[in-house]
């Protein structure tokens, strides 16, 4: 039996948000002491929020999660943690734009599925009464703040003026 189209969606995403909150948890370390720092904490706090709202779609569409799926996703996140770090040696402030340009992109990635989970809630009883829009409308704000952030790193990285940070 092909496996449900929605859970497969949906631990696709759960996959992703492993990876990009290992990368959030290295970055916030890194800037511990910073208010990115303190903004990183936050977002993954909301993030893992956003996590067990995915692993309860997935419990009302009895469907687990793919762990093959969560491996594969980690060791892409490995290998760009790698990656970054080799800019790093010689470009720290490239490889903060990058690693926060990861960020936004999975952000936009979260926010495209919130989207269409709540286009789709009135058609699926498995959706109804979760809090798709209002994760969609949180994620915009988390996206934005680490777009500021990205726009200043980027200033830093290449030399222009700092931007202010958030």
């Amino acid at each position: 039996m092909p496996a449900d189209p929605l859970a497969t969606y949906v631990n696709s995403h759960l996959a992703g948000s492993i990876a990009g909150l290992n990368l959030m948890d290295a970055l916030s370390e890194r800037a511990a002491s910073t208010p990115l720092g303190a903004q990183l904490r936050e977002l993954a706090e909301e993030v893992r929020e956003d996590q067990q709202l995915l692993r309860d779609i997935l419990d009302r569409a009895k469907a687990g999660e793919r762990r093959l799926a969560q491996a594969a996703a980690w060791v892409t996140e490995k290998a760009t943690e790698g990656r970054l770090a080799l800019t790093g040696r010689t470009h720290p402030h490239l490889e903060l734009l990058e690693a926060l340009e990861s960020l936004a992109l999975g952000l936009q990635g979260k926010l495209a599925l919130f989207r269409a989970l709540a286009e789709l809630e009135p058609h699926d009883p498995r959706l109804s009464g979760l809090p798709l829009a209002a994760r969609a409308a949180r994620t915009e704000a988390q996206h934005a703040m680490i777009e500021h952030e990205r726009i200043a790193a980027a200033r830093e990285a290449f030399g222009a003026a700092p931007a202010e940070r958030v």
